[in-house]
């Protein structure tokens, strides 16, 4: 998970016109975009981006009355052209595979972009109310969404689109968002030989996986029901992908920090989407308990960083929202660690398991004091 991406729920908000310069920049872009025509512009929930989001909604003026007709979403990027050419990059490289909002019209230098409006209706909704089954397919629909992802050539991201590889150095560095935050935030001392021995055994293996590209935040809040077709998945908040191991996306996907599953359930799909791979000529594990190994492998390095992302959130950008979240991450953190204590290889149970108890004896404690009164 990476700061920008985590969004709430895309409930309206209207925009207040001519609010400052920025706002009147982007109302006269959007004019010259759709000439001639009448719209209103409504603003999305921030997320944990310095980004903004806006629905804009054109207007038919009748003699009658005004039909509202085409939505689109603007996204404003002030101060993220860098991250706007590279959202707009991966966009090129994914249409080829995957469902991903068409581009409708961009002005990079101001930091402006019209795309596709999926809608306001996302993964985690479709989930609500649902029966089993109906679960299940939306899984299954995502899951062979991801497999589409992974087909398309590495080389052909590297050489043509410049994606960047999910080397040690960036394992290592989100990593540390936990010893770096989240660790002073419960107020314990870290045991710097148990934390560097674990980091080196988790890159070490995940370095070893089949390299793909990975969306880095394919969960319930980045995948969108498409409003033109309402069997297809749309794919957002893509701009960070890179080329790394083939299991993270599923990670993202079926220990969600937002949804979560019995892990019957989720062990259920790991397999499903071991036996897709497979299907699909993917270079993948040899077995599905391999594969069950290298998802819970992954899911200790997404979870340490996810953790410190929502303490960082906290307390660097005061967005305290992102607390009432950590208990989901926390408790799948800790399955994978007991996971892999025993049915990692020889390796890895060297690294985990001291490290493990180190947590179980100190981190769990002094989480549980700061957090247990609000959160759990």
């Amino acid at each position: 998970m990476t700061d920008k991406t985590i969004t709430d729920e895309r409930i309206l908000e209207p925009a207040i016109p001519g609010i400052n310069a920025r706002q009147e920049s982007l109302e006269c872009w959007v004019q010259q975009v759709f000439e001639n025509q009448s719209f209103t512009l409504d603003s999305l929930p921030g997320d944990a981006s310095a980004r903004r989001y806006h629905r804009i909604q054109l207007v038919a003026d009748n003699t009658d009355e005004a039909t509202k007709t085409a939505r689109y979403i603007v996204m404003d990027s002030a101060d993220e052209q860098a991250a706007m050419q590279q959202f707009i990059t991966v966009a090129n490289l994914m249409s080829h595979a995957i469902n991903v909002p068409t581009l409708i019209a961009q002005d990079v230098a101001k930091g402006f972009l019209v795309l596709q409006d999926f809608g306001a209706v996302e993964f985690a909704h479709l989930l609500v109310g649902a029966t089993p089954e109906q679960v299940n397919n939306y899984y299954q629909t995502a899951m062979q969404a991801l497999v589409a992802l992974q087909q398309i050539p590495v080389e052909t991201a590297k050489s043509q689109h410049q994606l960047p590889d999910y080397d040690a150095a960036m394992l290592n560095r989100e990593m540390d968002l936990f010893s770096e935050w989240f660790i002073p935030h419960i107020g314990v001392t870290l045991d710097v030989t148990l934390w560097e021995n674990l980091k080196s055994a988790l890159i070490d293996e995940i370095l070893l996986q089949p390299q793909v590209i990975v969306h880095r935040d394919y969960h319930s809040r980045n995948l969108m029901q498409d409003q033109a077709d309402n069997t297809r998945l749309g794919v957002i908040d893509f701009q960070d992908a890179v080329i790394g191991a083939h299991s993270y996306d599923l990670v993202s996907l079926l220990r969600d920090a937002y949804v979560e599953w019995s892990e019957t359930q989720v062990t259920k799909w790991i397999d499903d989407f071991w036996q897709l791979q497979t299907k699909a000529g993917l270079a993948t594990a040899d077995s599905v308990e391999q594969f069950e190994s290298q998802v819970n492998i992954i899911g200790v390095q997404r979870h340490l960083k996810v953790l410190g992302i929502f303490i960082r959130l906290c307390e660097r950008d005061g967005k305290s929202r992102y607390l009432a979240d950590i208990p989901k991450v926390m408790r799948d953190f800790l399955f994978e660690l007991d996971w892999l204590s025993t049915q990692g290889n020889a390796r890895l149970q060297q690294a985990v398991l001291p490290f493990n108890e180190w947590v179980r004896e100190n981190v769990l404690p002094a989480y549980q004091t700061k957090f247990v009164q609000q959160y759990i």
